[in-house]
């Protein structure tokens, strides 16, 4: 997330807007947004860390669970839901071969799947 380029405000109306959603569908497609508009730097890890800080291990809640945000990143990022990546991510919590170093913490499992995938860059007037 490029912190110089994304007001803090913008992240807490997302994290307001999320609290308050019930709807998944919409917490996803409000997530896939932001994602699109403000990480435009491959760096979706500061952004993780944020919005799922007990998985964090340091922070509290804001209504986002991981299985919602590992969704939205496949969509987003264009991965086939059967692929090792997307199992990866909704696995995150398993061990083993597959899952490498990373195992149980979602940020970085993450980071890592979204770091190898290639972007196009646009942006919407």
């Amino acid at each position: 997330m490029a912190t110089e380029q994304t007001k803090f405000s913008v992240l807490c109306s997302l994290f307001t807007w999320t609290q308050r959603s019930k709807s998944a569908a919409k917490k996803r497609s409000k997530f896939r947004k932001f994602l699109d508009a403000f990480c435009i730097d491959r760096n979706f890890f500061p952004a993780i860390r944020l919005i799922l800080p007990n998985l964090d291990r340091e922070r509290g809640s804001y209504g986002l669970k991981e299985s919602v945000l590992a969704t939205s990143l496949i969509d987003a990022l264009g991965i086939s839901r059967d692929s090792p990546d997307a199992l990866r991510l909704i696995n995150w919590r398993k061990g083993g071969a597959a899952t490498g170093a990373t195992a149980g913490n979602f940020a970085l499992v993450a980071a890592e799947v979204s770091s190898q995938r290639r972007f196009v860059y646009f942006r919407v007037l």
